[in-house]
């Protein structure tokens, strides 16, 4: 373990984590072992601080790197002689090149660009927030792609967020033209006089779907810990939902190894969506295949999202007391969880499997009820 190899030298380790402050508005990233790798840890400096300061619209990037000692090089453990980690030329690889080191520069930049930055791309939608003393905040949506060589600058700047706060990201091509890039804005004041602040963003990207369509894939999605829990998530969603599934090219909307917090996001948009265009409308259990084919051609979504989302339907109005209308309700959900985990299934023996399959319906059940309590 790398703490365990500098024991002797303990005060120098500095947690990567702990020690990082992005400032928009203060907050910690959720992890940085992307960067500095598993133990997230460094050493030779106590007292360590890392921060990293943005323009809150145009992302104008300032680095400070501070400390009260550095590690004098004077030691040595198991892997020979210890030198203190070069954060700078570690941080540099991620940063962007215009990154800033003078401060006065910068809140002169801070202030230049509150009075000038307008968003990149295409408006999309807006949307407004009720704060807590009645008052509303206007948000909006742009578009763009890679072939906005100004956008591809202002790309740079944000994309560390995606290393810092979406687990197993990476920095994606922003010389592959067909990524689409939707960024959300607080929008305050009007007119030439608005100022801009970067709320989060989401990127997507088009895959061929023979004959002749596309399927629109949701890659990185995220928005900064200042604006989280208000609602800009389903925003966003609901926009991406709208503009995918309204272009003829597109059959299909999919997303790249979704965490549980964007899961559970996905899944309760769907559901009002799938609600609000009365889809579920005489649904019970069994629900014919070609039903759920309907379904998943009209809505656009995968056949497992389609249906999760009848099953959660089903479930919000089963009587479990009619014993005969939960079991099949139940048969329907493991026929679909067998299918989906016949690789884990096939070679255990009829009772393991049947134990199995309970357990994991088990746990789906009690998910759809979490998850309906929240629609």
């Amino acid at each position: 373990m790398f703490s365990s190899a500098f024991s002797d030298f303990s005060e120098f380790v500095s947690n990567t984590t702990e020690c990082t402050e992005l400032q928009l508005e203060p907050f910690k990233p959720e992890f940085t072992y992307p960067i500095f790798g598993e133990q997230e840890t460094v050493f030779g400096y106590k007292g360590l601080q890392i921060k990293i300061n943005y323009a809150s619209g145009s992302l104008k990037t300032y680095l400070n790197i501070s400390y009260k000692e550095k590690f004098n090089g004077q030691g040595t453990n198991d892997t020979g002689v210890l030198e203190a980690a070069d954060i700078k030329g570690t941080l540099s690889e991620y940063l962007p090149s215009d990154v800033l080191s003078n401060y006065d520069e910068f809140i002169r930049i801070v202030q230049e660009d509150a009075k000038t930055f307008k968003p990149l791309g295409e408006k999309m939608s807006e949307y407004k927030v009720e704060t807590e003393d009645g008052d509303e905040e206007q948000y909006e949506i742009y578009r763009t792609t890679f072939s906005n060589t100004k956008f591809r600058s202002y790309h740079d700047r944000m994309q560390l967020f995606a290393l810092l706060f979406i687990e197993g990201s990476s920095y994606i091509d922003n010389e592959d033209e067909k990524w689409e890039i939707y960024t959300v804005f607080e929008k305050q004041g009007q007119n030439e006089s608005a100022v801009y602040h970067f709320v989060g963003y989401c990127t997507a990207y088009p895959f061929f779907c023979w004959p002749e369509n596309i399927r629109m894939r949701i890659s990185q999605f995220l928005i900064l810990p200042p604006y989280q829990k208000q609602g800009h998530g389903n925003s966003l969603y609901q926009t991406l939902y709208c503009i995918f599934t309204t272009r003829n090219e597109v059959c299909e909307l999919t997303v790249e190894d979704p965490n549980e917090e964007f899961s559970n996001l996905r899944d309760k948009n769907d559901m009002r969506i799938l609600r609000d265009q009365h889809a579920f409308q005489g649904l019970q259990a069994p629900v014919p295949e070609e039903k759920i084919k309907e379904l998943q051609k009209r809505f656009k979504l995968t056949e497992r999202q389609i249906r999760r989302c009848v099953e959660m339907y089903l479930l919000s109005k089963l009587n479990k007391l009619d014993s005969a209308a939960y079991k099949a309700y139940r048969l329907q959900v493991k026929q679909r969880l067998y299918l989906f985990n016949i690789d884990a299934l096939k070679d255990m023996d009829a009772d393991e499997m049947k134990e199995k399959l309970q357990a994991t319906y088990d746990g789906v059940e009690e998910e759809y009820h979490d998850l309906l309590e929240q629609v």
